[in-house]
């Protein structure tokens, strides 16, 4: 549920291109820190849960952020 919303929002947002693998890092997808910066801030405000700096380190996986969403209750929204 996550994956796919965080595949989306990386795809379109912040234009990540290709098929996105959930399990590759941030580096792996050229995802650069100031991004990262972004999507912690754009989360936090679309998903009403604390998205730390350092939760969104350069080898974090897509799949171990969805993780962290869902562990903190976040709500995806409609």
């Amino acid at each position: 549920m996550f994956i796919d919303y965080l595949i989306n929002l990386l795809g379109t947002v912040y234009k990540v291109p290709g098929t996105i693998d959930p399990d590759k890092s941030f580096v792996d997808l050229e995802v650069d820190s100031l991004s990262l910066a972004e999507l912690g801030a754009q989360l936090e405000d679309e998903l009403g849960v604390e998205v730390a700096e350092e939760d969104l380190g350069s080898l974090t996986t897509v799949s171990e952020l969805a993780r962290l969403l869902e562990s903190r209750g976040a709500d995806i929204p409609a």
